[in-house]
């Protein structure tokens, strides 16, 4: 086979449209065309008048800023969003926010993608049952000339449907692949088994007229096999795969059959791959020919879906492929063109360009790429002449247009076909003209972007499991079974989908959140999320935070009276270790507790701390205060045992020279706390237990406080021993800390801290004892623990060396993928993007996968580290699952 054939067959049968040599001339990615007509100010000026920004490409947030898209989309019925290059991240992306935004507000309720027919029925099967891994589907069916589908972010999406689909069971997302390269097993299979139920008369004929054909190797060699074989037996294939679709198509349902008009388009698609084959490749003159029947067969399988379904439907696809009008001389007619014709204005249109970025794709020619194939390349900005070089003009680094109102300037120069990059599989693309107001009805334009994130290939053969053989045994498949969906970790909004928490925290007095990584904002903002609700639904009043006891008291004092500045207060408090609560979640959450106590006088949440590294002057005066004011015959001895002690420098300055001081020094200064808490226990009504809530009861507690800093400071740390003991005094005067706001409040408490001081048991051998193991001890089923897993991101931590870190220290790290074999690994094989799951009542199949320690990330203040091995059965009650988390970022300090 020569080098020319090779490239008439990658165009003729690869999903990514690319240039013919002798078609056109190859002109690099944003080279000079010649050009000199370089449009005025005028034009872009009119364009800017229609520009409508992005608020973001990714597909998650607020969705607003769409609103004039979902204006423009009227009432289509099928809505082609289009791409220009096939292996960029944010082309999907963009395109996943426009659906998300589309079912959430108009009602569209499937998705067709330029992919095979067998790899839209088995992801419709998952979506609708959950049974099926997407993971392994798409391994299998996005080879060759559709391995650029095979990406993070298209997994991304499947598994936000997936989850939509759990939270709306009885109004589902669907999912079809439209084009016609490939037919897997599963279609044989499935056409097979209707005849054999409503058929039973044509099973020996129709088993037969396949004898052979149903692929038995991966679908890469399979395609590499096809496009070989003689001419003569393809035809044969076509000649048999069309007898059958006319026996099923003679046939009406058999009596309560409604599976008959989908077994017979199954049929069909069998049936479109074989006359694909049929057409002799090796003649160059039949290319256009294979090209307007494949988008021709494009449009009338997305047409049929639509009919079938009755759904409106997004169409994901090339460019080339939702374009009214062709842009490719290699392609005479365009899908986009016949959905025009069939539709009307039923059909819209949206393009997609950029200016400059990277991209993933394949040498220039290449036939029946493969994995390796596939490296990045990196696209300059669009020269003069190019339409992105005057669509990157407009001031939006990223917008969007419905060209329909363009005013006159712009409308005569969209009108224009003028040369654009689309890029498909292959690199350096050719050259497509484009009249952008004949093609297309809207146009997003980015003013750069980055490669798509490609995913690990597993399982490259194969087929995926019925939906009949679905016993749930794997983790995966039980998890999946007991996931809900988690809506967004972020504070406002509604909170529906937070409500199956109350089944999780029944009665519970105190629900620990963990974080397992500290610097992520996601963690953040979702213990405040959770906290709301459990403030608005479930009657808790009280937020314990794994932070100083003296920070606590000055912000609960805000957000009971008013008084101070919550972000003066974090500025000075939270330094060192605490320096990861300096953030804006934390200060929103601060901030919302002070708005509903405004609203809710009678009733109001209280903001408390519970940990011992630091007790800021304010503690010391409110000691003092008290004892001049109660006991001021104990003034002098008390103010002499505190001399010296009352920080007078920055938390951050004080707390590194308070451990550097002479262990003998720390000592005697946790001699003298000590004191100064036997001095008011004695005066407490005469030794009597005091009650909670009075004045004598908290100078006691805060005398404790102090000492109990002084105590964590007088510990050898040059002693592991000792090191190891200090630890354990940590988490055990926190339990306390935690046990005393119960008991002086009243109320139902939520504890934010991270994992490894929420869990019920612990996963570092230097920490002897955990916070959460003695409150379960201390409360029983009054404790509830909610631990946090994450799959991929970025979060401020501190490196390894670092032992006390300062703001210049704090820098953002990236996770890097899941380890294999780490519990990670299989959450992130579940769909949803994101979503929590109450691991009591989980099937046994995925207790029985969290009951055994497995590697987890539970990152504090350093990193990187080594994995923890973690039991989240015997850990936690409850685990939410992030799949992806942000960095947080430092509030200025004091």
């Amino acid at each position: 086979m020569t080098c020319s054939l090779g490239r008439r067959l990658a165009v003729a049968l690869l999903v990514w449209v690319t240039a013919l040599p002798g078609t056109a001339a190859a002109v690099p990615a944003g080279g000079d065309t010649g050009a000199s007509d370089a449009p005025d100010g005028e034009v872009v000026r009119d364009l800017e008048r229609i520009a409508r920004p992005l608020r973001t490409t990714g597909p998650s947030g607020p969705t607003d800023d769409l609103r004039p898209f979902g204006e423009a989309v009227g009432d289509a019925v099928v809505v082609g969003v289009g791409e220009a290059a096939h292996g960029s991240r944010e082309f999907v992306t963009v395109r996943h926010r426009m659906l998300r935004y589309l079912v959430e507000e108009k009602g569209f309720r499937s998705f067709v993608l330029e992919a095979n027919w067998s790899a839209g029925a088995r992801l419709d099967a998952y979506l609708r049952t959950g049974c099926g891994d997407p993971v392994r589907i798409m391994a299998e069916e996005f080879q060759d000339a559709h391995l650029l589908l095979h990406s993070r972010e298209y997994l991304d999406m499947l598994r936000w449907m997936r989850a939509y689909n759990v939270e709306h069971p009885g109004d589902p997302l669907r999912f079809a692949g439209d084009d016609i390269g490939y037919a897997g097993p599963e279609l044989y299979d499935r056409v097979v088994d209707h005849v054999r139920r409503a058929h039973p008369d044509l099973l020996a004929t129709v088993t037969e007229l396949y004898r052979g054909l149903r692929p038995d190797v991966p679908m890469g060699a399979w395609m590499r096999t096809a496009v070989t074989t003689p001419l003569e037996e393809r035809r044969e294939r076509a000649e048999r795969t069309g007898r059958v679709l006319a026996l099923l198509r003679a046939r009406g349902p058999a009596g309560a059959d409604g599976d008959h008009a989908l077994a017979v388009r199954h049929a069909t698609a069998v049936d479109q791959v074989a006359r694909l084959y049929a057409f002799d490749l090796a003649d160059p003159g039949v290319v256009p020919d294979v090209m307007v029947y494949r988008d021709t067969v494009m449009a009338e399988n997305t047409l049929w879906w639509h009919r079938h379904t009755g759904h409106r439907v997004v169409l994901g696809g090339h460019d080339s492929h939702v374009y009214t009008l062709t842009s490719t001389p290699s392609l005479p007619l365009a899908q986009g063109t016949v959905l025009r014709e069939r539709l009307g204005d039923g059909y819209r249109a949206v393009a997609v360009s950029f200016d400059r970025g990277a991209v993933h794709a394949t040498e220039e020619g290449l036939q029946n790429p493969a994995d390796a194939d596939v490296r990045r390349f990196e696209v300059e900005p669009a020269k003069p002449g190019f339409v992105e070089h005057t669509l990157d003009q407009v001031s939006h680094r990223a917008w969007y247009a419905d060209l329909r109102d363009a005013p006159p300037a712009a409308r005569a120069w969209l009108d224009v076909a003028r040369p654009k990059r689309e890029i498909g599989t292959d690199y350096p693309p050719g050259e497509d003209r484009v009249s952008l107001a004949r093609s297309a009805d809207l146009l997003v334009h980015l003013h750069a972007i980055t490669p798509s994130t490609r995913l690990d290939r597993t399982a490259p053969g194969g087929t995926a499991r019925s939906p009949e053989d679905c016993a749930c045994a794997d983790p995966v498949t039980a998890i999946r079974r007991a996931a809900r969906p988690l809506r967004t970790v972020e504070p406002d909004g509604p909170l529906g989908d937070l409500r199956p928490l109350k089944a999780i925290v029944g009665d519970a007095r105190l629900v620990g959140i963990g974080q397992a990584a500290h610097g992520s904002r996601d963690f953040l903002a979702l213990q405040h999320r959770m906290f709301r609700y459990l403030v608005e639904e479930e009657g808790f009043r009280l937020f314990v935070l794994e932070a100083p006891w003296s920070a606590g008291l000055r912000l609960d004092d805000h957000v009971r009276t008013g008084r101070g500045d919550p972000a003066r207060i974090m500025a000075e408090e939270f330094h060192n270790a605490y320096l990861f609560m300096r953030t804006p979640e934390v200060l929103e959450l601060v901030r919302w507790m002070r708005a509903y106590n405004v609203r809710h006088p009678d009733d109001p949440v209280r903001f408390a701390g519970n940990d011992s590294s630091w007790a800021g002057p304010g503690l010391y005066d409110r000691v003092t205060g008290y004892v001049r004011r109660a006991h001021p015959d104990l003034l002098p001895a008390v103010t002499e045992l505190y001399r010296g002690l009352r920080p007078t420098r920055p938390a951050g300055e004080h707390m590194l020279a308070a451990i550097a001081e002479p262990l003998a020094v720390r000592r005697e200064k946790a001699e003298r706390t000590g004191r100064v808490v036997e001095l008011l226990r004695a005066r407490s009504f005469a030794g009597r237990t005091v009650a909670a809530g009075t004045a004598q009861a908290e100078a006691v507690r805060d005398a404790e406080i102090v000492h109990q800093v002084a105590r964590q400071n007088a510990f050898d740390y040059d002693d592991p021993a000792d090191a190891s003991a200090a630890l354990g005094y940590r988490d055990e005067v926190m339990t306390d800390n935690t046990l005393w706001w119960l008991r002086h409040t009243g109320e139902r408490a939520v504890l934010a801290a991270h994992n490894g001081h929420v869990y019920l048991e612990g996963f570092d051998p230097d920490y002897p004892v955990i916070q959460g193991g003695l409150l379960r001890r201390a409360l029983g089923d009054g404790y509830r623990v909610v631990g946090l897993s994450f799959g991929r991101g970025a979060f401020l931590a501190a490196a390894p060396g670092v032992s006390d870190p300062e703001d210049a220290d704090v820098r953002v790290f990236h996770s890097g993928p899941v380890a294999a074999g780490s519990a990670e690994e299989t959450l992130e094989a579940v769909d949803g993007r994101d979503f929590f799951l109450d691991l009591r009542t989980a099937p046994p199949a995925a207790r029985a996968f969290f009951a055994t320690p497995r590697p987890k990330r539970e990152i504090g203040t350093h990193w990187p580290r080594d994995l923890d091995e973690v039991s989240l059965l015997r850990a936690a009650d409850a685990l939410v699952h992030l799949h992806e988390i942000g960095p947080s970022r430092l509030l200025p300090g004091a």
